[in-house]
Formats: structure tokens, C-alpha cells, sequence
């Protein structure tokens, strides 16, 4: 098979792409985020020319690696390449600084293909020193973060996603299996677990590959974290002494895909789902919310895949009230004491697909409620890193608010909501609110979401409700934006 010929080309902006045989394997981004695009040599794709947008929570076009440290937070400072081995590996370098100075970062990432020419991977190298002359006490030190394509997409864009699971290795050689759901963190289980050089996470469902990240050296014991909003790995150590003055702490690893036969292997051997025990539910049993009719009759699963957000209960003001519904048993019930603005978030947020129209209905009932009143929200935004990293609030779209002591249950309507082309990356927050004093639910609520064309979306198999369903990745010509 042939070997790589890697080449960097500056795409403007302080952004970069890698390279090879006219086909672009990477992003490097001007935050210091390499966007890895292609997993193996022998992948058709297209060579890149510009970007349309910076890789970030949302918008993660393949597996998202770092050149700087998240925790503690560095910012990158210098960048740095280099081509060698007559063009088959190349050397990344990023040197990153935190914004008091007192902790910089330095992250050496050597990307190759395997000895068999079949896939590509990544040597990593990340050392973090303690630039001060005092002892820093930090907790939760984080090296790298790597992200999943897609991996901001949440239930609006859940049938695009292929991976569903998160293995584990611990440093008894047994293999826990976390599974994709946006509602528990898993943290309380993972700190009880022990890792060691050697030791293995990654993401597994995917069929052409699975990314996982090996620990090769860490001078204090590894640890993993798993995001339960974005659902990204967190590659972590345990240092319960902290810094010392000038200390450096390196730690090296490989990031790369496992083929299918040796992810089977894996999978096989994952005999140990992380045990989800009555204390666990009785922190986290939300109520759900999916495309579709929603009348609050169900919980968010928490010890399966499960790609629907929660509203989390926070008694006695947010109450998920299992008594009282509309077509059914169940609502959400906020109870205000005085007057105030209560806002109660589906959460996570949810990224919406670009050339659709999101319409949302629901009915309230209200008691004695004063002031502007209760009514549901969509909050439509993306993230922009230019001049300064920040939220964009686009447009904020309500239902009519209800008020006073409702006649039985009260349809609402909220806007529609358009989603154009060219707004690839935006997410929505769904709120219930209740504006004022008195008590107020919420219940039958309904998302729609289709084609802003005639075209009609494809049935979610299960339901009798038709949802959008992606048409599956656009296909891209040479000299491409993405």
C-alpha cells in the first residue's frame, strides 16, 4: 500500500489542513483544535480550501483532539509543524498558557498511518508545568478532550449519530460499558474505578471504526470523564498532592480507530455495564423530551442509549407532577411563591437540522397566576469564536402567555421557527416559564419537526408520528468548504 504524503497548507485566518494525495485528512483550528477528518489512507475524501466555521461543541465535522490543555485552561500561544520521513508522518506542535500565567501547556501530536498502511493515528504528547515558584493545588487535571463527530447533536439530529456507547478498561483488565445519554455523567462511577498505564477509553457503535485513546505513560494515575451534555471523553489524572513549584507532569498517548474485528473484541468482552443502582434514578429521574407528542408520562433512561433531553426537578418549585395531564397523567408543574421569572430548560440543548421548520405547540393550565404569565420559549443561538469567543442569541421565539386561573387546559402555539441553509450549527434551548406569581403546567407538548421543502420526512420507526430523519452526509467535490 502507499505511504502518506502529508502536506500543511494555511487556509487562512490561523487555520490549517493537512494533507494527503489531494485529500484532507485534518482542520487545525486557530483555537488550537485539530478536527480529524479521515481515518484510513485508503478513505476518499475532499481537499479542503476554506472552512465555513471553526470546529466547537456543535459543529465537530469528524473526531475533535487538542492542542492545548483544558484543565488547567491554557490558551495557545505558538503553533508549530513539521513533514518527515520523506512526507509519511508529521509533527504538530502547540504551547499553550492559562490567563493568570501560572500554568503553561505544551502538546506534541505526531499523526502516521499503522504498520499495515491501513489507518492513520496519533502519537500525542501533552506536558503541563507549573510555571510559578509556589505549590498549586488543582483538581480534575484534564490533558486532552476528544470529541465524536456529530457530537453535538443532540435529539433533533439523533439518527445521524453512529456511535452509543463509551468503553472502558480498568487497570484490572476488565471492560465497563457506559452507555450514550445525555442526563447522568457517570462521574460518581468512574472515580470508584482505578486506571493504569496501558488502559483504554473510547466511543464504540460506529461501523467503519471506533476512536478510542490509549495511556501509554502518566506520571499519576490516569482517569476518564464523560460529558453528559455533548457526550465527549475527557482524558483526565488523578493529583491529589497538586503542583509543585516548576513541577511538569507529561503524559503520552495514542488516539486512534479500532477496526471492526479488533472493536468486536471488545464489545464481547464488555460483560460489565456500569451498574445503575435506586440512588442513581432517584437523582436523576426527569422527565423526557422528545421529538414528537410529549405528555410527560415518561422518564429520560439514564442505563440505556437515550438520545432525548430532560427537564431536571428542583422540588419544590419545578416539580414533575405525575397526577396531573391532559390526555394523559403528567405534566411539568412550576409553583411561584412571589413574583418572579422561573425558567424551566430542556437540557440539554439541542442542535437543529439547517433547511427545516420547527414548530412546537402544548397545553397550560394555570391557577392564580399574576403578572405576564406562563408560556413556552425557544431560545435559537450559535457559538461564535471571532473577535471573542461567545453565544449568539439569534432570535428568541414565544407562545401567548396564560395568566389568571386557566378554564381547564389551554392550547398554545409557539412561532415557527426557520431554519436556513446557511445556519448549519445553531441549537435551540426550549424553556417553560412562568412569569409571575401562582402556580402553572405544561403538558402535551408537541415538537414538529420537518423539511422547510414539500419533501416529506421519513417515519421514526416505532411512532406514528412522522420526524425528520437526515437525508444522510452531503457529498463534497475537491477545493470544498466545510
Amino acid at each position: 500500500m502507499t505511504s502518506p504524503r502529508f502536506e500543511i497548507a494555511d487556509i487562512g485566518n490561523n487555520c490549517y489542513t493537512i494533507n494527503d494525495r489531494n485529500r484532507t485528512v485534518a482542520i487545525i483550528t486557530s483555537q488550537g483544535y485539530i478536527d480529524w477528518l479521515l481515518k484510513s489512507p485508503m478513505q476518499d475524501g475532499p481537499l479542503i480550501a476554506e472552512i465555513r466555521k471553526e470546529t466547537h461543541l456543535s459543529y465537530t465535522l469528524g473526531l475533535k483532539l487538542l492542542l492545548i490543555t483544558p484543565t488547567p485552561a491554557t490558551v495557545l500561544k505558538g503553533f508549530s509543524y513539521r513533514v518527515q520521513n520523506g512526507g509519511s508522518q508529521l509533527v504538530l506542535s502547540g504551547r499553550g498558557e492559562t490567563a493568570d500565567g501560572k500554568f503553561t501547556s505544551e502538546t506534541i501530536a505526531v499523526l502516521h498511518p499503522d504498520d499495515k498502511m491501513s489507518r492513520y493515528e496519533w502519537d500525542m504528547e501533552t506536558m503541563i508545568t507549573n510555571a510559578t515558584g509556589e505549590p498549586i493545588a488543582i483538581r480534575g487535571l484534564e490533558y486532552n478532550n476528544v470529541y465524536p463527530g456529530k457530537c453535538g447533536r443532540c435529539m433533533c439530529l439523533a439518527p445521524e449519530k453512529e456511535y452509543n456507547s463509551t468503553l472502558m478498561v480498568d487497570r484490572d483488565g476488565i471492560v465497563w460499558r457506559f452507555p450514550h445519554q445525555h442526563m447522568m455523567h457517570y462521574g460518581r462511577k468512574i472515580s470508584k474505578l482505578n486506571f493504569d498505564v496501558g488502559t483504554m477509553a473510547g466511543f464504540f457503535g460506529e461501523q467503519t471504526g471506533n476512536p478510542v485513546v490509549i495511556v501509554k505513560d502518566s506520571p499519576v494515575e490516569p482517569d476518564w470523564g464523560i460529558c453528559d451534555m455533548y457526550y465527549d471523553l475527557h482524558c483526565c489524572a488523578r493529583t491529589p498532592e497538586g503542583f509543585k513549584p516548576g513541577e511538569k507532569l507529561t503524559f503520552r498517548y495514542t488516539v486512534k480507530y479500532l477496526g471492526k474485528l479488533e472493536s468486536e473484541k471488545w464489545v464481547a468482552a464488555a460483560a460489565r455495564p456500569v451498574p445503575v443502582d435506586a440512588d442513581d434514578w432517584a437523582h436523576h429521574t426527569y422527565p423526557r423530551l422528545d421529538l414528537g407528542m410529549n405528555t410527560f408520562s415518561r422518564r429520560v433512561e439514564i442505563d440505556k442509549m437515550d438520545d432525548a433531553s430532560g427537564f431536571r426537578p428542583a422540588p419544590p418549585q419545578k416539580v414533575w407532577d405525575k397526577d396531573v395531564g391532559h390526555s394523559t397523567k403528567g405534566s411539568l408543574r412550576i409553583t411561584n411563591d412571589k413574583p418572579e421569572a422561573t425558567v424551566w430548560s430542556a437540557d440539554p440543548p439541542t442542535q437543529v437540522p439547517a433547511e427545516t421548520k420547527l414548530n412546537i405547540t402544548g397545553m397550560i393550565k394555570t391557577q392564580g397566576v399574576e403578572g405576564k404569565g406562563t408560556f413556552i420559549r425557544v431560545r435559537y443561538h450559535t457559538f461564535v469564536w471571532h473577535p471573542k469567543p461567545h453565544v449568539e442569541w439569534v432570535k428568541v421565539l414565544e407562545s401567548e402567555p396564560i395568566k389568571g386561573t386557566s378554564d381547564g387546559w389551554v392550547k398554545v402555539t409557539v412561532p415557527e421557527l426557520l431554519i436556513p441553509s446557511e445556519e448549519f450549527d445553531y441549537l435551540i434551548w426550549i424553556d417553560m416559564v412562568l412569569d409571575g406569581k401562582g402556580v402553572a403546567w405544561l403538558t402535551d407538548v408537541d415538537l414538529d419537526l420537518q423539511p422547510a421543502s414539500s419533501q416529506k420526512p421519513a417515519a421514526e420507526k416505532g411512532s406514528s408520528k412522522a420526524k425528520f430523519v437526515s437525508a444522510g452526509k452531503s457529498k463534497s467535490s475537491s477545493g470544498t468548504a466545510m
